[in-house]
């Protein structure tokens, strides 16, 4: 298990230890976490993993969690957003802080963007309902010709959200200017340690304040170099934190602060 070898504290804002790739050891790896000063919030992408995400938050911590249904599972029958379960599974815990992740996802497919907007803007109605924060998810078609972020930058805005951040951001960097001066966070992932992704490192480098940056693994998924093609768990949160800090001309320490203060700010975490 790898140790962070240091005092600072690390807020991974997107893990997902409530996902079958942690099935066998995700007590160890929050154990770890806890030893090594790192809060996470799981993130739920739909009711199961949203309701073992609250599970968890329930016994550790600095584990917190959040609810929701992932956009490409919105128009899966099996998958149907119950409003009043997903209300009630939130208000199940104080350490649910947050809703989602929700938003638009074309990756896949554009044709089922009426659905996903509509159960996006469910999510949104439950996130002021209960004055919980939004994680917001969004993705382009495969070919980048469809951007995700106008649409949700057109949704957030009519529907006047306050409280976001964005998560895992690889838009442009009108889509990044679009959504920080609107007040929202925006989510780093191991993506910007990747050598092919100058575009996300000029963005964090020159375009997004380190005081509306959060840093986040999205694990399991995208784990940073080098650890790049392995499980990526809420411990490599460092590597984005030491990049983002290379980046932007500023110490680790400086970076681990801020951003921890930034989750913490976004999701109303007082007393723990």
């Amino acid at each position: 298990m790898k140790q962070c070898n240091n005092e600072s504290m690390l807020f991974d804002s997107h893990s997902h230890l409530n996902f079958e790739a942690f099935k066998d050891d995700w007590k160890e790896v929050i154990l770890d976490c806890e030893k090594n000063n790192i809060w996470m919030v799981n993130i739920g992408s739909q009711y199961e993993t949203s309701k073992r995400g609250v599970e968890i938050a329930q016994d550790y911590k600095h584990a917190f969690s959040a609810v929701g249904l992932h956009p490409t599972h919105a128009h899966e029958k099996e998958h149907e957003f119950d409003y009043k379960k997903y209300s009630e599974l939130a208000q199940s815990s104080k350490k649910v802080v947050a809703i989602g992740e929700t938003g638009i996802d074309f990756y896949h497919s554009t044709k089922h963007f009426e659905m996903q907007k509509k159960v996006f803007l469910q999510h949104i109605r439950l996130a002021k309902e209960l004055d919980l924060a939004l994680v917001i998810h969004g993705r382009n078609s495969k070919d980048g010709k469809v951007n995700c972020y106008e649409e949700i930058f057109k949704i957030v805005k009519k529907e006047n959200v306050k409280r976001a951040v964005v998560h895992c951001f690889i838009g442009n960097q009108d889509d990044a200017k679009k959504f920080f001066e609107l007040g929202y966070y925006i989510g780093i992932t191991g993506i910007v340690t990747f050598k092919n992704a100058q575009d996300l490192q000029a963005i964090a480098k020159d375009v997004i304040p380190l005081q509306q940056l959060l840093i986040e693994t999205d694990c399991p998924y995208l784990a940073p170099e080098p650890y790049r093609g392995k499980r990526n768990q809420p411990q490599y949160v460092e590597y984005v934190a030491r990049k983002i800090a290379e980046l932007k001309g500023k110490t680790f320490e400086e970076v681990a602060k801020i951003t921890f203060e930034n989750a913490k700010e976004l999701f109303a975490i007082r007393d723990v």
